[in-house]
């Protein structure tokens, strides 16, 4: 009897704007990603800015972190902070352990909020990790503290970037969105069907939750012939909702 063989756990792996060989256009669709929420901040409060994603493994946590640290070589003072309480995987992205301290330590008290956030070397970038991993990840997001270290950190910082757990797997992401500025979207190019970006669409506006755009994931450079690795972040964007979702492609 053949004896099984244990599977390598799978890791993240970050496309990261920082690394000196990324490719040109995957920078730029940052950048004017970037340029694009500095305009809505011109014209309304934004920032606090929550990423979600219909379903998992839409890559929304790559973005997450891809965006703070865009927005921090803006001479900009950006916090990400990581609310999927249920699978963090920040840490992964940035090659650093998990911790104790952490969102869930500070939201039960058990941690002050400046002790638990730790600044990523040569940048304007903090980062608040998950901390422990709770039983109650929904009612801890919704509380009245969260409400208190979004508006702490909103104090503190130019922009405030949360990672949050698929809308449609998990109710968190909405219960975090009532202390929300706007949502971004993260949909995985052929991947995610329309009626489930729809659905969850459907369920961030029930919660009251103001979506600022959509961000189209995970283009293969390779298959529109670039000798790219990376994969290109197209994004969509518009403001205010119904007709008006999916005018302004760039």
């Amino acid at each position: 009897m053949k004896k099984k063989r244990h599977q390598k756990p799978v890791t993240k792996q970050l496309f990261s704007v920082g690394d000196a060989n990324a490719p040109f256009s995957y920078v730029e669709a940052y950048k004017m990603l970037c340029t694009n929420i500095e305009f809505i901040a011109a014209a309304q409060k934004c920032k606090s800015i929550m990423i979600t994603s219909s379903l998992a493994n839409e890559g929304k946590t790559n973005i997450s972190v891809n965006l703070a640290l865009t927005l921090s070589g803006y001479d900009k003072k950006v916090c990400l902070v990581e609310c999927d309480l249920r699978r963090p995987s920040v840490h992964k992205f940035i090659n650093s352990k998990r911790g104790v301290d952490g969102l869930t330590t500070v939201l039960k008290g058990e941690c002050d909020i400046s002790a638990a956030i730790r600044k990523v070397t040569n940048t304007n970038m903090h980062i608040l990790l998950a901390g422990s991993t709770p039983p109650n990840p929904s009612e801890l997001l919704s509380s009245e503290k969260m409400g208190m270290v979004v508006k702490a950190l909103e104090e503190e910082y130019d922009y405030v970037i949360y990672d949050t757990p698929p809308v449609l797997l998990v109710t968190d992401a909405a219960a975090l969105g009532k202390y929300m500025d706007g949502a971004i979207m993260v949909i995985s190019h052929n991947s995610t069907e329309k009626n489930i970006v729809i659905k969850a669409k459907k369920n961030l506006e029930t919660a009251g939750v103001k979506l600022l755009g959509a961000i189209y994931s995970k283009y293969s450079e390779k298959s529109s012939g670039s000798y790219s690795n990376y994969s290109a972040y197209n994004y969509y964007y518009y403001y205010g909702s119904g007709d008006n979702a999916g005018k302004g492609k760039k």
